[in-house]
C-alpha cells in the first residue's frame, strides 16, 4: 500500500493490513527499510512486524488475486516481490536496511 498524506508510517501498515488482510494489528516493531529499484520504477518500502493475535487474515479483495495459499517460510513460491524477500531476510538476519544497488538486489527469480 501507500502512505497517505499526514499519515505516520505505523498506522499507514495498520491501515493496510486492516483493509487488505482484515486484521487489527497490535504491538508492532520496525523491521527494515529497503530502497527498491525494480519492476521499472523506484520505492521505498518501510516494514514492519505487527501483532495480529488470533486473528485469521483473509484477503479481503480476493479479486485482486489470481489465487493464494499458506506456505512455509523456507519453502515460498517463486518470484518473490523484492520487498517481501528484504522483510523475510530481516527476520533471519537482523538487517535493517537494504540500500538497493542493483549489484546488491536478491536473486528472487524474477
Amino acid at each position: 500500500g501507500h502512505l497517505e498524506w499526514e499519515e505516520s508510517l505505523e498506522d499507514c501498515a495498520r491501515r493496510e493490513a486492516l483493509e487488505e488482510l482484515g486484521v487489527t494489528v497490535g504491538e508492532m516493531r520496525f523491521l527494515c527499510i529497503s530502497n527498491i529499484l525494480a519492476y521499472g520504477k523506484h520505492y521505498v518500502d518501510v516494514e514492519f512486524l505487527g501483532d495480529i493475535g488470533s486473528q485469521e487474515p483473509r484477503l479481503a479483495e480476493p479479486e485482486a488475486f489470481s489465487e493464494s495459499d499458506w506456505f512455509p517460510l523456507d519453502d515460498l513460491p517463486q518470484p518473490l516481490f523484492q520487498a517481501v524477500w528484504y522483510a523475510l531476510d530481516s527476520l533471519r538476519t537482523a538487517c535493517y536496511y537494504y540500500p538497493g544497488s542493483p549489484s546488491s538486489a536478491p536473486d528472487t527469480g524474477q
